[in-house]
């Protein structure tokens, strides 16, 4: 798998309701809050990472059948 990172930084002083907001709205677009630090009591950043490379599940019927109609058991594509 492989992840992409970013961060966002909130001012202390515009409130829980701002920072929720944005959270929610980056969660939307598969975001997934990771770790967050305040800095110098007036800001907090926000470390954000999500999946960029999601493999797709192999399908176990269509395997089975690969390997009962090769001559030789393998895949061969």
């Amino acid at each position: 798998m492989k992840y992409e990172t970013t961060y966002l930084v909130f001012a202390v002083s515009n409130g829980p309701k701002s920072i929720v907001e944005s959270l929610n709205s980056h969660g939307n677009d598969g975001w997934e809050l990771k770790s967050m630090i305040n800095v110098a009591g007036e800001n907090l950043v926000a470390f954000l990472q999500r999946q960029t490379h999601v493999e797709k599940p192999k399908d176990k019927q269509q395997e089975k059948l690969k390997q009962l109609w090769s001559s030789d058991g393998e895949d061969n594509e």
